[in-house]
């Protein structure tokens, strides 16, 4: 059996080089877990990793920090995986506001040590 694979590549440059982001070392309903291997040794002298959640996790919902927020600057072209878990953030307030439902899912390469591609499924418009 024969199968077809169709992927749209969009040039991506990322907006943002680097930010401040707010965290969490307890779990919140809808934040997203962040391990603290995504973030490349960013938590080095800001936190303990004794105060992660089970030794390991951050959470996060991408927003300004509120009370008991820890606030780490992050490189999003260091840490690719949680650049990842921002952009997929950023695209689904972008797609449950706009009329494009039908967007899965997309993932962020590095070639280069760069974000130079994001692989999106048919169909997907981007401005």
């Amino acid at each position: 059996m024969q199968q077809t694979l169709q992927l749209n590549i969009i040039p991506f440059t990322a907006p943002l080089q680097e930010a401040e982001f707010a965290f969490y070392t307890t779990k919140h309903e809808g934040y997203c877990p962040i391990h603290k291997d995504d973030l490349n040794g960013a938590i080095e002298g800001i936190i303990d990793e004794s105060e992660l959640h089970y030794g390991n996790w951050l959470y996060t919902d991408f927003l300004p920090a509120k009370e008991d927020a820890i606030l780490i600057s992050i490189n999003l072209t260091e840490c690719k995986y949680f650049a990842q878990h921002y952009y997929r953030h950023l695209n689904f307030i972008y797609t449950s506001s706009s009329r494009s439902t039908d967007f899965q899912s997309f993932w962020v390469t590095s070639p280069s040590e760069h974000f130079n591609y994001i692989y999106c499924p048919k169909g997907l418009v981007c401005n």
